[in-house]
């Protein structure tokens, strides 16, 4: 499966060089047009991820998901879920993500252009506030704001750690919040190269509505998607 894996990456990196060249009169061009030739950008990668790799996915409980401006708090394990959340969602997700990611070579260029909100975690208190600042500014349109609670991928086995960003997003937004398990790090690995053909489940849970105490929100969301990513592992 390494050979196979080697393929998918170089597969990959040619279809987002070719995305990113391709499409630079995006930049001019209304967000709602880039974001519908985004979504076939993604599907495309999980085709070739499919294909080469064997690994396919499904979605449980998309009829869960309110039809208006929501949160959505998923599980990470790999970088599988920050590329397909951008198509099974009916709405292109605004993704919340390190400022670091700016600095890729047009990729960058195009987080900020589709309207995703990066954060500089360095600066502590004040990345919280811009967070939200920036957060509450899309409040005007019913995109989903994507947000991956453990603040990095962790290991299958890993005991979870739900940083204070998600809270902070759901006592400001006063809007639902939709956890999310996943079990994508069972076929594509943190931190190795080789992918294990099978079938990534991607679940969304019951909405998590607006207005609850501070602990309780954190103890239902964290029981929520750790209890449900066990279980599809």
């Amino acid at each position: 499966m390494l050979f196979r894996s080697l393929l998918y990456y170089l597969l990959f990196l040619l279809n987002l060089l070719v995305f990113c060249i391709t499409f630079l009169p995006l930049f001019v061009m209304p967000r709602s047009i880039g974001l519908k030739v985004l979504s076939i950008w993604a599907k495309l990668s999980q085709k070739l991820l499919f294909y080469s790799c064997k690994i396919d996915f499904e979605v449980i409980g998309r009829d869960k998901i309110p039809n208006q401006k929501i949160l959505i708090a998923s599980k990470h394990q790999s970088a599988w879920e920050t590329i397909n959340f951008i198509h099974i969602l009916n709405e292109t997700p605004i993704m919340i993500f390190k400022k670091e990611l700016l600095f890729i070579p047009l990729f960058g260029l195009y987080a900020l252009k589709f309207g995703n909100i990066a954060i500089n975690r360095k600066v502590g208190t004040y990345a919280i506030k811009d967070m939200i600042k920036k957060a509450k500014k899309t409040l005007r349109n019913n995109r989903p704001i994507l947000i991956f609670p453990e603040g990095t991928r962790q290991g299958i086995l890993s005991e979870s750690s739900y940083k204070r960003g998600i809270l902070a997003l759901y006592k400001n937004l006063n809007i639902p919040c939709v956890p999310v398990a996943l079990n994508s790090g069972k076929y594509w690995p943190r931190n190795t190269l080789k992918k294990v053909p099978g079938k990534i489940t991607v679940e969304f849970l019951d909405p998590i509505p607006p207005g609850m105490a501070d602990d309780q929100f954190m103890e239902i969301l964290k029981d929520q998607i750790d209890t449900a990513s066990k279980k599809l592992l």
